[in-house]
């Protein structure tokens, strides 16, 4: 049970008791607990099948739920109607179709929980949208078709799009997938400034490095149940990741970071 490792005194924006959810009959999460505190990063991390995508669609209404319940800000994720659910939670997926609009449009996308009637921009819609833009590295290509563009390209495309939505909780599953390096350090290090600025940010990763640096906590799955949950100086201290993945790390340390490495043939 996650909550008796965690500080009850601290503020929680998102609280998960007693989860089960999964698909057709086949469950995927099992009894899961899980506490987050506002204006951090938690990281969800765990073997393929885990639970990382059930669990952020959970979050993101995007699943329905077996059994338990899913609080938002202290209240039941059930009680927001759509917009208003959509001005506190936005979420990217990790599969998505891809539109054939501008880069531009698709940011503006994001605007739609905030759009009266009629649907019509405003000025400030459309100033937040090309900031949004420039801030995940696409507005060189906000004219340019979605489908048009390279996958990290896209990527980063639909990032905008979550951006310009400036929801408080943000919900991303694999968002460096496509990515090259250098993308990838510069999402990872837009999630910390989100964070910084007071967005609660939740994000599914493969990349345990990545999830180390950027992450206040962590949350490690395995067949659907919470194997840790702590910042990341307590999981290297851990067996959690040879446990859970079935290899054995080799702790190292660049210029006094720790990192993992996992090599692939004995000396």
């Amino acid at each position: 049970m996650i909550n008796s490792m965690i500080n009850p005194t601290n503020a929680y924006i998102i609280r998960a008791e007693g989860l089960s959810a999964g698909y057709t009959s086949k469950p995927v999460l099992r009894d899961l607990d899980l506490c987050l505190e506002a204006g951090s990063v938690t990281a969800i991390i765990g073997p393929n099948g885990s639970g990382k995508s059930t669990l952020i669609k959970c979050l993101a209404r995007q699943l329905p739920r077996v059994s338990g319940s899913v609080e938002i800000d202290g209240r039941s994720i059930d009680a927001y109607d759509s917009l208003a659910f959509a001005r506190q939670v936005s979420y990217l997926a990790q599969v998505r179709h891809v539109p054939m609009i501008t880069v531009e449009s698709l940011a503006l996308r994001g605007r739609f929980p905030y759009l009266g009637f009629p649907r019509r921009y405003s000025r400030e819609d459309r100033e937040i949208a090309e900031a949004a833009t420039r801030r995940a590295g696409v507005y060189e290509l906000a004219k340019e078709y979605m489908p048009e563009i390279s996958g990290g390209e896209a990527q980063k495309a639909f990032l905008s799009m979550i951006l310009a939505q400036d929801a408080e909780i943000m919900l991303l599953d694999e968002p460096t997938t496509h990515l090259d390096i250098r993308h990838q350090h510069e999402v990872s290090r837009l999630l910390r400034e989100l964070a910084r600025e007071g967005k609660t940010i939740v994000v599914a990763l493969h990349d345990l490095n990545c999830a180390i640096q950027i992450s206040d906590n962590i949350c490690a799955l395995d067949k659907g149940r919470v194997a840790f949950f702590g910042p990341p100086d307590k999981l290297l201290k851990s067996t959690v990741i040879r446990d859970t993945f079935g290899v054995e790390p080799v702790p190292v340390s660049v210029n006094g970071s720790a990192h993992l490495a996992f090599p692939i043939l004995s000396p």
